[in-house]
């Protein structure tokens, strides 16, 4: 790869970084402004909360998909037009789901979203990682992870807020319009890559792939992500329907303000990535899942502003955690960091996809209490990993 690496005085870097943003909004939007839409497509195809939510989970499950491949073909991949491509063509499924007559067709139309979309996420970190100088790439990356939280915010609060006036299709419709805009500008402007591929033939990948399976640090990290991503879609799937039912019964034009807590996220996000440089990943992301934990608890309170505080909460040990964990990656030895990369989110969308499923089970059975239970058993259990993480990552230093 190229050693003239970008720093804050080259014509190219504040370019780039506003289409990294842009792009990162943009690709966020399209992926979770369909999620407060959930109540009303369920309630438009006569669905249970549980079989509504595979429209969360089947654009989650493209994503794993993808990235899948990208593991395997990441030295191959054009870190610029692969991601371009993928949001232009998202964004023109979007208004075919605004049309579609049948949930089925949705479901599978989500699915190859999700594939399409699936491309941005790792390349766009390993981007950064390749084409900044090193003492940029860090907060760069908080900056991408921030965006995408501002991507999440402006998709659900946009589309509950105009499907108070207008139908979900509308409000999916105008979604990818915006969208289709960004991707537009992106593939104009955004600088190529400079990456120079790997040469070597594909029957040398089980060198690339076999480290990525036996580094136990690696794993331990994307079953964490796997909860990160599970969690925050089971708590933002299934708040909405708790708060559009009695006692609180919001309209959506004030159910959309929810949304704006993943400011919480943007905000964690940015703070975590210095305080990193400052602490590390392990004590970061020990405080994040804690934090993430007492979120949940919170929101377990009756009145509505135990709600609100406790999703903020929720959302900044969210990205606090995928701040750290994905930080950590990036120090890992031994191992290439698009293919690790491309694991963990790999992971980290498994668990969005499996997890929505799972917290609309719950919800069926026990309501919000059982979707609060899920995510205190996933964080618990992602202390445990964390704290082998922690063993195995002091030996290998030590070692080194």
């Amino acid at each position: 790869m190229t050693t003239n690496l970008y720093t804050r005085q080259d014509p190219a870097y504040k370019k780039a970084l506003l289409l990294i943003i842009l792009s990162a909004i943009a690709s966020y939007m399209l992926k979770h402004g369909p999620q407060p839409l959930v109540p009303l497509i369920t309630a438009e195809f006569s669905l249970t909360p549980a079989q509504g939510s595979l429209v969360v989970a089947a654009e989650m499950l493209g994503m794993s998909t993808v990235l899948l491949l990208v593991i395997i073909l990441a030295d191959y991949l054009d870190r610029k037009w692969l991601p371009a491509l993928g949001l232009l063509l998202a964004a023109f499924l979007g208004f075919i789901i605004s049309i579609s007559p049948s949930f089925p067709l949705i479901v599978g139309l989500r699915y190859v979203q999700g594939i399409l979309l699936g491309t941005f996420p790792a390349l766009m970190v390993t981007y950064i990682n390749e084409e900044f100088s090193p003492k940029l790439a860090g907060s760069l990356i908080g900056i991408y992870l921030g965006s995408t939280a501002g991507g999440g915010l402006l998709g659900r609060f946009s589309t509950t807020l105009l499907s108070g006036y207008f139908s979900w299709r509308q409000s999916f419709f105008i979604l990818a319009l915006v969208c289709l805009v960004v991707a537009a500008a992106f593939c104009l402007w955004f600088p190529a890559s400079r990456f120079q591929p790997a040469e070597k033939h594909l029957g040398s990948l089980h060198r690339t792939i076999l480290p990525l399976l036996t580094n136990k640090s690696l794993l331990l990290l994307g079953w964490i992500g796997f909860t990160l991503m599970g969690t925050f879609a089971a708590i933002y799937t299934y708040i909405t329907f708790v708060l559009m039912a009695a006692p609180y019964s919001l309209p959506k034009t004030i159910l959309a303000s929810i949304f704006l807590m993943q400011l919480c996220g943007s905000i964690s996000s940015a703070v975590s990535g210095r305080l990193i440089d400052k602490w590390g990943s392990p004590v970061i992301l020990r405080a994040s899942l804690l934090i993430m934990a007492a979120g949940s608890l919170i929101t377990l309170g009756l009145p509505l502003a135990c709600k609100f505080v406790g999703l903020g909460v929720f959302i900044a040990g969210v990205f606090g955690s995928h701040v750290a964990a994905t930080s950590w990656i990036g120090q890992l030895p031994g191992v290439s960091k698009a293919p690790a990369t491309s694991l963990y989110m790999l992971f980290y969308y498994v668990g969005g996809s499996v997890l929505s499923v799972v917290g609309g089970l719950c919800y069926h059975a026990w309501n919000w209490p059982g979707v609060i239970l899920l995510i205190l058993v996933c964080v618990a259990l992602s202390l445990a990993a964390l704290f082998q993480l922690n063993r195995t990552w002091q030996k290998a230093t030590t070692a080194a």
